[in-house]
């Protein structure tokens, strides 16, 4: 994990470095592209910010800021690069509509890039409302068969959870939430495990209502997610329903999170498989403000996604919040 990393720091250092010294040195290149008249001090202002970002990729007190503002910069470049494209001005002697909006395309990669090579900066921000958890018990030899990982017991017992909730607000490093793009509605089946003591969350799937989500969150994040037809409702009760599952319920008071509360839901990672790889996504959030939830009805085939044996039959636990803000950092093998 550790090679992989220092390899892609280096290659964005290198290409850092690179576009610097262009700046420097062969400023004409980057002329067509300025719609200025001061050329020079702007390819001189970008080659000298280039190399020091390049440069800040390594000491230890300037690599999380580094990494950051050098996202920040492939960001301010993309309207740029739409500049180009739009008025097919030529760089590197190329002029073919075809390479330039494919390099543009290339922004978005390299801004992503830039944020995975921070430690304790994050990522994706997001806000979850209207949490319902409905927890339940099962074998534990039985769900060890279905999870890559060594499971995480609560005094002996294997616990599979039901969550759906919202989620919005779904934002990146220097960008506003895009209307239409930010909110969704989620209906996850999950348990608890422990890998190299590291307590986190295991997903058995995640459906969502958002196509554009579901692509980029099993694309760049390896999560199972599903794309299905959900909806969410809350007036007198609380009514979530999915194909698979119909969930009505009624919210009572605030409560003091019990012992298993905590257990359950004070979980700062998640963990999942690419291949042979084990993937850890880093999850923060201020500690739960739990209430009580009553479940007046449920019609549930979405647990039987694990087979009979592991399908809800009676729920151990149940609770319920109104919101959380939450944030992850770059996922990493591990």
């Amino acid at each position: 994990m550790k090679r992989s990393f220092e390899a892609s720091r280096l290659l964005l250092t290198g290409l850092l470095a690179v576009a610097g010294l262009v700046h420097l040195l062969a400023p004409e290149v980057f002329n067509p592209a300025i719609p200025f008249p001061w050329k020079l001090e702007i390819n001189y202002a970008a080659g000298v910010l280039e190399l020091l970002l390049a440069a800040g990729l390594w000491p230890a007190n300037t690599r999380e800021q580094a990494a950051r503002w050098s996202a920040l910069w492939f960001l301010l470049l993309t309207p740029v690069h739409l500049y180009i494209c739009t008025f097919s001005i030529p760089i590197f002697g190329v002029s073919s509509p075809w390479v330039l909006w494919g390099r543009t395309l290339l922004q978005p990669a390299l801004y992503f890039w830039a944020l995975s090579l921070q430690r304790s900066g994050w990522l994706m921000a997001q806000r979850w409302r209207e949490v319902a958890f409905l927890h339940y018990e099962v074998s534990p030899s039985e769900l060890q068969k279905k999870v890559p990982f060594p499971l995480d017991l609560y005094e002996g017992k294997a616990i599979v959870s039901i969550v759906p909730f919202i989620m919005e607000g779904i934002r990146f490093p220097f960008l506003p939430a895009i209307p239409g793009l930010s909110r969704l509605l989620e209906l996850n089946l999950r348990t608890y495990v422990n890998v190299n003591g590291k307590r986190g969350v295991y997903f058995f799937t995640l459906d969502s209502n958002h196509l554009p989500g579901v692509l980029i969150a099993r694309w760049f994040f390896a999560l199972p997610y599903r794309w299905v037809k959900l909806t969410f409702a809350s007036s007198a009760n609380y009514a979530f329903t999915a194909p698979n599952l119909r969930l009505a319920g009624e919210v009572g008071p605030p409560r003091t999170s019990s012992a298993f509360d905590v257990w359950a839901t004070e979980r700062y990672a998640l963990f999942t498989k690419r291949g042979e790889s084990t993937l850890i996504g880093v999850v923060e959030h201020a500690p739960w403000s739990l209430r009580d939830f009553k479940v007046l009805q449920l019609d549930d085939k979405f647990s039987s996604l694990l087979g009979e044996d592991l399908a809800l039959k009676t729920c151990f636990a149940t609770s319920y919040s109104a919101r959380l803000d939450v944030r992850f950092r770059p996922f990493r093998r591990t």
